[in-house]
C-alpha cells in the first residue's frame, strides 16, 4: 500500500531514519494508520519481517491486543512539541506467541495542516523492573497486569508466590477475579478504578492455589483513553497477613535487643503490646529499656534467672507469670511465653506477653464475693457469741461487773486469790484428819501439788488468759479428786467446803476468760466488719459520685468504733464542729470505709503503757480554700522511717515492723485501701511517725506520735 504523504515529507522521514538507523536498537517509521515505511535489520528481526525494502504490507498495529491502546498513544503525541522526542511510552505487543515489554522513543511528524501523520520510532526492549517503573518505591510487591477483561497478561515472580504458584506461567491467562476470596467484590473493584484511576493500598482478600486465605495490600493504576474505560491494569500487591496478625492479635508481641550501652531495649513490638504498657502506638515504646517495665530489679533479676535456666535446656520460657507495671505505674498482671534467637549469644530474644489483669480481676472478684458471703455468715455467728457470752457474764458475775458489757477482772482476780488461801486452810485440815486416821490414798496425795500449781498473782496482760485457762484446768482435776474421796468416810462439812472453794474458783476463772474472750471478740469485730466491705467494695465510678457533707462521714466512722475505742481505754477527741457543713463529691461508703480504717489504727495503735493519763486519738478536719484538710494523731506504735519513705505501708498486704506489738492483729490491706479511695476521689494520703519525749528516731520501743493526713477537693 502506498503511503498517502507528501513526497518532501517522506523524504525528511527517510533522513531521520537514516541519521539513527545504525544504533544497535529496533528503529522504524511509519505512517499514522500504522504502516511500516522504513525499518533497520533490529526492527527486521525484532517484529520478524521479511527481508526487503517494501514493508508496507506490514502494520504496527497488528502488533497491539487492543487498538484503543495505540489511539491512546497517538493522542499523547500529539502533545509533542515540532521536532520533539517522546520517551515515555511504554505498551506490551505480541509478536508472534511471544508477549514483549516496549518503551519507545517517538519522534512526531505532521502535515502542513499540523496533523500527526508519522512517527519515527526507537523501540527498546524493557526488564520487569523497567516495566512496573511507576512502582519503583515498591519493589519488593507483587507486579501485575491486566487486560480490558481483567485477565492476567503479566506478573512477576513475587506475585505468583503470594498467591502460592511456582511461576508466573502458572498464573497468566487467569481472571483476577478467579483469585478475590470473595467473588462479588471484582465487580465492585473494577468500578471504583473507572471512576479512579488510581487505587493506593486497598485491603483485600485473596484466595490461594493451596485454598489458604492471603490479606494484601493492592495499589494499581488503570490505562485507558480519555473518555474510554480502561484498557489495561498495572498494580502490585503485597502480603500483609503476618501484619494483620500482628496487630490484631490480643498477643503483645516483641522483639529485645542488647544496645551497644549493654542496655536491654525494646526494639520491636506490636500494638497490643504498646497498650499493655500504656502507650498508644508502638513507636512510643521503642528504645525504652524493658527492666523499667518491671515492679523493682529483684523482680526483673528473678524472670532472667528463669529464661536463662530455660535457655540451658535449650527451651523457651513459657507461661511465666508476672506482674508488670505500665508507663503511668499502674500493676498489670501478665503470662510470658519468651525465647533467645539462635546464635545471638543471648543479645536478641523475642517473646509474646498476654495481660489477665481483668481475668485475675474477675477470679478475685469471684473469690472476694464467696468470701465476703461466708465472712457475712460468720460474722453473724461471732455477734450471737458475743451475745451468749454477754448473758453468761450477766448471769454468773453479776458481783464483778464493772458495766454493761465487762467485768473487773482485778477483783475477780483478788477473789480467785482468796478462794485459793481457804482451799490451801481447808485442804491443811483435811490433811490433818486424813493422818490421824492414818489413810494412805493417791487422790490424798496429789491434792496439795494441784493447789500449789494454781497460778492467781500474775495479771499480766499477756498472761492473764493463759494463767485463767491453767487455772480451770487444775481446779477441774481438783474437783475430780474431791469425788473420788467420798468412799474414804471424811467429814462431809470440809469436803462440801473444798468442793464450794473449788467451785468458786472455777467460776471466777471462768469469768475471767469469758471476759477476756469477749474482749477480744469486740476487738476483732471491726476487722471483720472492715474486711467485709472491703471485699464487697466493687469499683468506685465517678457516674456514683454524689456531693455529701464530709461531717457526718467522718462521724459515723467515729461513732462506729465507740466500743472499740472504750475496750482499749483510748478517749477519740472530735476537734472540729460538727454542725459544719463542708460539700464533697464522693461515694460515700467507699470514704466510710478509707476513715473507718484510718480511725481503727489509730485506735488499735495506741499505748497505754506508763501513761498517766486515758490513751487519746485526736481527729481535727478545716476547710482551707478549695479543699478540707483531716487530721488523725495517735501516741502510740511507731511507723518505721524507712517503711515511711519507701512507701511500703501502702502496699497490698504489708504490714510495719512494729505493728505487731502486744499481738495486735491485721490484714495488711488498711492503708493500701484507705490511699486507693482517697486518691480516686482527687484527695491525698500522707503519714508521718515522729518520736516523743525527746528520745532517737530508731528507738522504736518508745512512743510516737502518728499521723495521718487527708486532703480532699470541696464540691462546688
Amino acid at each position: 500500500m502506498e503511503p498517502t504523504l507528501s513526497s518532501s515529507l517522506l523524504q525528511d522521514i527517510r533522513h531521520a531514519f537514516g541519521q539513527i538507523s545504525g544504533l544497535p536498537f529496533p528503529i522504524y517509521a511509519s505512517d499514522k494508520t500504522g504502516a511500516f515505511l522504513f525499518a533497520n535489520e533490529q526492527a527486521v528481526e525484532f517484529f520478524m519481517l521479511d527481508a526487503g525494502d517494501d514493508f508496507s504490507g506490514f502494520n504496527i498495529g497488528t502488533y497491539y491486543e487492543d487498538g484503543k491502546e495505540r489511539e491512546y498513544i497517538l493522542r499523547q503525541l500529539q502533545h509533542v512539541p515540532p521536532g520533539g522526542w517522546h520517551n515515555n511510552l511504554t505498551v506490551r505487543l505480541k509478536i508472534h506467541d511471544e508477549y514483549r515489554k516496549i518503551r519507545f522513543v517517538t519522534k512526531p511528524f505532521r502535515d502542513e495542516a499540523g496533523e500527526l501523520c508519522a512517527l519515527l520510532c526507537i523501540a527498546l526492549s524493557m526488564s520487569d523492573i523497567e516495566w512496573f517503573a511507576e512502582f519503583e518505591k515498591m519493589m519488593y510487591a507483587g507486579f501485575f497486569e491486566t487486560d480490558k477483561d481483567l485477565m492476567l497478561v503479566d506478573c512477576n515472580q513475587n506475585f505468583a508466590q503470594v498467591l502460592n504458584y511456582a511461576s508466573p506461567a502458572e498464573i497468566k491467562g487467569k481472571s483476577l477475579g478467579d483469585f478475590f476470596w470473595e467473588p462479588d467484590k471484582i465487580a465492585r473493584f473494577y468500578n471504583d478504578l473507572n471512576r479512579h484511576p488510581h487505587i493506593e493500598n486497598r485491603q483485600l482478600k485473596l484466595r490461594r492455589k493451596d485454598g489458604a486465605m492471603v490479606v494484601v495490600k493492592m495499589s494499581c493504576i488503570g490505562i485507558a483513553g480519555e473518555t474510554e474505560n480502561i484498557a489495561r491494569i498495572k498494580g502490585t500487591i503485597h502480603d500483609v497477613t503476618f501484619e494483620i496478625i500482628q496487630n490484631d492479635l490480643p498477643v503483645g508481641l516483641f522483639l529485645v535487643n542488647t544496645s551497644q550501652q549493654g542496655e536491654e531495649i525494646i526494639s520491636r513490638a506490636n500494638l497490643t503490646f504498646a497498650h499493655i504498657h500504656g502507650y498508644d502506638s508502638p513507636e512510643e515504646i521503642f528504645s525504652k529499656p524493658i527492666r523499667q517495665f518491671h515492679p523493682n530489679a529483684a523482680a526483673y533479676e528473678a524472670f532472667k534467672a528463669e529464661l536463662n535456666k530455660a535457655a540451658a535446656n535449650n527451651q523457651p520460657l513459657l507461661d511465666y507469670y508476672m506482674e508488670i507495671q505500665d508507663k503511668q505505674g499502674k500493676k498489670r498482671n501478665v503470662v510470658a511465653n519468651v525465647r533467645y534467637v539462635a546464635e545471638e549469644n543471648q543479645h536478641l530474644r523475642v517473646g509474646a506477653v498476654y495481660d489477665v489483669t481483668d481475668h485475675v480481676r474477675g477470679h478475685t472478684r469471684t473469690l472476694e464475693a464467696d468470701f465476703s458471703s461466708v465472712l457475712h455468715t460468720y460474722i453473724a455467728t461471732i455477734n450471737g457469741l458475743r451475745d451468749t457470752l454477754t448473758m453468761l457474764i450477766k448471769a454468773h458475775g453479776q458481783d464483778l461487773q464493772r458495766d454493761e458489757t465487762h467485768i473487773d477482772r482485778a477483783k475477780a482476780a483478788a477473789e480467785t486469790v482468796r478462794c485459793k488461801k481457804r482451799l490451801e486452810e481447808l485442804l491443811a485440815d483435811l490433811s490433818k484428819i486424813a493422818e490421824e486416821r492414818n489413810l494412805d490414798d493417791a487422790n490424798l496425795a496429789r491434792l496439795p501439788k494441784l493447789v500449789q500449781k494454781l497460778s492467781t498473782g500474775d495479771t499480766a496482760a499477756d498472761k492473764e488468759k493463759d494463767n485463767a485457762a491453767l487455772s480451770r484446768r487444775i481446779l477441774l482435776e481438783i474437783r475430780k479428786c474431791l469425788d473420788n474421796l467420798r468412799p474414804l468416810n471424811l467429814p462431809r462439812e470440809l469436803l462440801r467446803n473444798l468442793r464450794s472453794e473449788t467451785d468458786e474458783m472455777l467460776r471466777l476463772t471462768s469469768m475471767i476468760s469469758l471476759s477476756i474472750s469477749l474482749d477480744e471478740l469486740n476487738e476483732r469485730i471491726p476487722d471483720f466488719y472492715y474486711f467485709r466491705d472491703y471485699l464487697r467494695r466493687g469499683e468506685i465510678v465517678q457516674q456514683e459520685f454524689k456531693s455529701h457533707n464530709l461531717v457526718p462521714i467522718v462521724l459515723d466512722a467515729v461513732r462506729f468504733l465507740e466500743e472499740f475505742a472504750a475496750i482499749h481505754r483510748v478517749n477519740v477527741v472530735q476537734q472540729f464542729n460538727q454542725r459544719d457543713n463542708i460539700p464533697v463529691l464522693c461515694h460515700k461508703n467507699s470514704l466510710n470505709r478509707a476513715f473507718h480504717n484510718l480511725l481503727h489504727n489509730a485506735i488499735k495503735y495506741s499505748w497505754t503503757k506508763g501513761q498517766d493519763r486515758q490513751p487519746w486519738v485526736n481527729v481535727r478536719m478545716e476547710k482551707k480554700g478549695d479543699v478540707v484538710e483531716i487530721l488523725i494523731e495517735n501516741w502510740g506504735v511507731p511507723i518505721r522511717r524507712e517503711e515511711l519513705e519507701s512507701g511500703s505501708v501502702f502496699q497490698f498486704g504489708k504490714r510495719g515492723r512494729e505493728s505487731e506489738d502486744r499481738g495486735r492483729s491485721g490484714t495488711g490491706i488498711g492503708l493500701y485501701d484507705a490511699q486507693d479511695v482517697i486518691s480516686k476521689h482527687g484527695g491525698t494520703l500522707r503519714m508521718t511517725s515522729e518520736p516523743t519525749f525527746g528520745n532517737l528516731p530508731e528507738m522504736y520501743s518508745n512512743p510516737f506520735i502518728t499521723r495521718a493526713y487527708i486532703t480532699l477537693p470541696v464540691a462546688k
